[in-house]
């Protein structure tokens, strides 16, 4: 039986009308478009306003050779730039061989919520070579294990680690968030894009820190202090797009796939630019008559609407 929504004496229902406070509402938010598109119809910008977020971090991708937020713990800690998974840093962790659990933490207070909320972790860790271990661990103020993730073996690639750990009261109380070695060995191993946020969902966002571009800031100093990224675009309100190919043609379609009979044609080197405002709420779409065809310009739009 079909729903309410699929009988044509509902058609009003299938259209948006912004409101007047979302009609006048100022375009704070833009995309800079720049994607190779082919025979087969891609994206330009999938609209989402995304989940903002806060790293709690101040040098999380160790630019800044203040190391003075992260304690060794059985090892010895350094600034090197041998290895990076974001910039041009990553932490040196040089384990003493001496014992388990040699590393690193952070150290930060923590509130707890009568609703619930949580310590949710990350970091990146690579080894200097394809042998030993890591993981990550949340740990009380006296360095008493409360929750650890899943044990890394160590690779000379980049491999992410995540922790989500629910504070248990109200309480304001120090926790340590730390990387350290599973079993005792001594392989070094380097650590970067460290993430530490306190969240109501307790679910571990992609890193965050305030150089990775568009919408992402930093509170105060670069590579100094706490970062976050900022909601993106909910509603596109405009844009101008260009077909930056000699002689191909591109189509470009607005909430639904591009394709011949559903795009707006343009031309080899046409320009496609909105002069009033839209209400784009799924995704600008491209096809192109043939492979390489660059489509670039910018996007406009709201973070609510």
């Amino acid at each position: 039986m079909p729903t309410s929504d699929q009988f044509p004496e509902n058609w009003e229902s299938w259209e948006i009308d912004p409101s007047t406070r979302t009609s006048v509402h100022v375009w704070n938010k833009y995309v800079p478009i720049d994607v190779s598109v082919g025979t087969s119809a891609v994206d330009l910008l999938s609209v989402s306003r995304g989940i903002p977020s806060v790293n709690l971090v101040t040098n999380p991708s160790i630019e800044n050779a203040t190391l003075t937020e992260f304690t060794a713990s059985g090892s010895a800690i350094s600034q090197s730039s041998a290895q990076a998974a974001s910039g041009s840093n990553s932490l040196l962790v040089n384990p003493a061989n001496s014992a388990a659990a040699e590393g690193f933490y952070w150290s930060h207070a923590f509130a707890g919520h009568t609703e619930g909320t949580h310590i949710c972790a990350q970091a990146e860790v690579r080894g200097a070579s394809g042998s030993g271990d890591a993981r990550l661990e949340i740990h009380s103020s006296a360095g008493v294990v409360l929750a650890t993730g899943a044990t890394i073996s160590l690779s000379t690639s980049f491999q992410r680690m995540t922790l989500s750990y629910q504070i248990p009261d109200r309480t304001a109380a120090d926790y340590r968030i730390a990387v350290v070695s599973v079993t005792q060995h001594n392989i070094d191993f380097y650590v970067d894009k460290i993430g530490v946020e306190q969240r109501r969902d307790g679910a571990v966002q992609p890193y965050v820190d305030g150089s990775l571009g568009v919408n992402y800031e930093w509170f105060g100093t670069a590579h100094l202090s706490v970062s976050k990224l900022r909601p993106g675009i909910s509603v596109a309100r405009g844009f101008k797009l260009k077909n930056g190919h000699g002689s191909q043609t591109v189509y470009i379609a607005l909430d639904t796939t591009a394709s011949s009979t559903t795009g707006v044609l343009l031309k080899a080197g046409e320009t496609w630019e909105t002069l009033w405002p839209l209400d784009i709420r799924t995704n600008i779409s491209a096809l192109a008559s043939g492979a390489s065809t660059q489509v670039y310009g910018v996007v406009y739009g709201v973070h609510q609407g």
